[in-house]
């Protein structure tokens, strides 16, 4: 993190150093002439920040490619951030598996790696077989700066409040558990919501402010983003209409499980009349809850995710129609790109808001 000069605490130092980190940060690299134009700060300012900023390792001078053109006369200094100053973890902890992701500073991935785990492991050797993960992915990069962790259940103040599909996981602290012993912060949140928050960041829902996004896997779940911000609600449980047994998601999955998700789409791709029959009866069970949700929101795009987005135009086009049906107006369905690293991703973009926050923070830490 930024270290504050004990020299100079004043509010408007505090402001000089943000206005410099940003402006590099945004950006590839800048002259130092560009910098001080970018950032609307005085020469010296710059050049004595830019000194201080690069004995903490925050940003680095450029070396000239020594292949390239020599302009004439001396050559402009440029500066550019180190984004592998630090680094940041994203963690998926799930009943089959967990997975880890770490970045830079800027959310690029530059590593990651994963452990297959069974649902009847206790919560204690979860925890601690995540939180070797983590210190695995991450050997042999700088050091972590924050750690972001998603998992199933409601998930409030760090803390699993209701969970019912992981033994003894509701009452787990992630954040006490994952961060104990450690130099850098923890945060967490519901898997669906962070898989929401990943789909903004880096999938189908880039250009798009308000989303419902849909995990439908083993079981069904939704996220809400609205104003392009994560929606978690009071308690963290926005969106869980899932529990709402009328609505049909508790049973929906039983046909295409029995059948086989991958069988069924090949077989309903082929025109057979079953597959048709359970492929349209599981969007009529689904649309009735997102149906709800969207003349709720009025989002401008459904996201399908989870295993089941694999199955693509297959089930986003009859819920498209489906929805063109029930709702006020129609709205786009796409499905997700991202995979299942989607969980994973949002925790990575979780930890990146917190840190992006203290590097641009005017306020001492």
């Amino acid at each position: 993190m930024v270290k504050r000069s004990g020299a100079d605490p004043s509010l408007l130092r505090r402001l000089n150093v943000a206005a410099v980190i940003r402006s590099l940060y945004e950006t590839d690299e800048l002259t130092l002439t560009e910098l001080v134009n970018a950032s609307e700060l005085s020469r010296p300012t710059v050049e004595e920040i830019a000194a201080d900023l690069q004995s903490q390792g925050l940003i680095e001078e450029v070396v000239p490619d020594a292949d390239a053109p020599r302009p004439v006369g001396r050559p402009a200094k440029r500066f550019r951030f180190r984004a592998g100053a630090g680094h940041l973890a994203g963690v998926d902890i799930g009943p089959h598996k967990i997975l880890c992701l770490v970045s830079d500073l800027r959310g690029k991935i530059v590593a990651s790696a994963r452990a297959d785990v069974t649902p009847s492991m206790s919560a204690t050797e979860r925890l601690a077989a995540a939180k070797s993960l983590v210190a695995r992915t991450a050997r042999g990069r700088s050091r972590l700066w924050a750690a972001g962790v998603g998992t199933t259940g409601v998930v409030s103040a760090g803390k699993v409040v209701i969970s019912d599909r992981l033994p003894n996981w509701q009452g787990v602290d992630l954040v006490a558990g994952l961060g104990a012993g450690k130099s850098y912060p923890v945060f967490a949140g519901n898997d669906t919501k962070l898989a929401t928050l990943a789909e903004h960041w880096r999938g189908a829902a880039r250009d798009a402010d308000d989303v419902v996004y849909l995990l439908i896997g083993r079981s069904i779940s939704l996220g809400l983003l609205l104003g392009g911000k994560l929606h978690a609600g009071y308690n963290g449980a926005a969106g869980e209409i899932g529990v709402l047994r009328d609505v049909g998601w508790y049973t929906a999955l039983d046909r295409v499980r029995e059948y086989g998700a991958e069988k069924l789409f090949d077989a309903a791709r082929q025109g057979d009349s079953e597959a048709n029959a359970i492929v349209a009866a599981f969007v009529a069970d689904l649309a009735t809850g997102v149906a709800a949700t969207v003349l709720t929101v009025d989002p401008q795009l459904v996201v399908i995710g989870g295993g089941l987005s694999q199955a693509g135009s297959m089930l986003a086009e009859p819920l498209h129609a489906e929805l063109a049906r029930l709702c006020l107006f129609p709205v786009r369905v796409e499905t997700s790109v991202l995979g299942d690293e989607s969980v994973a991703l949002g925790a990575v973009r979780l930890a990146l808001d917190h840190v992006t926050t203290e590097l641009f923070s005017v306020v001492e830490h």
